[in-house]
């Protein structure tokens, strides 16, 4: 097999013509359309599936909320009242994976009304 740095800077060298009379035999050679190449390949449409789950984000709170967005954030994850300090003061954070959608908008609701910007992904 050829070494394919040499190959890549001897290609480079190549003029315009040299470079279009090496695609004509090239094409010849492995039996390629070159016409059919010329037009952009077909687009497929891409299927979007919706997803049935998501993932509740506490992005940040409003100011003075920061007790109550504990006392929210503490049953949910059962924790601690150190560790839901710690939880609400490095944000954002994913309070929940993977929930039903309707649990997750309920969730997101809890949140919300204890001052929390909650975004489901």
């Amino acid at each position: 097999m050829a070494n394919i740095d040499t190959l890549v800077k001897e290609l480079g060298q190549l003029t315009v013509l040299e470079a279009l009379e090496l695609s004509k035999k090239l094409s010849k050679e492995w039996d390629i359309d070159l016409d059919s190449l010329q037009a952009a390949p077909a687009q497929v449409a891409e299927v979007v599936a919706e997803s049935t789950t998501a993932t509740v984000m506490l992005m940040s709170f409003a100011d003075g909320k920061k007790i109550p967005m504990i006392k929210a954030v503490r049953p949910i994850l059962d924790l601690g009242l150190i560790e839901a300090k710690n939880f609400v003061e490095d944000l954002p954070r994913a309070v929940k994976e993977d929930l039903e959608k309707d649990e997750a908008e309920d969730l997101k609701k809890v949140l919300e009304e204890a001052g929390g910007t909650v975004e489901l992904k």
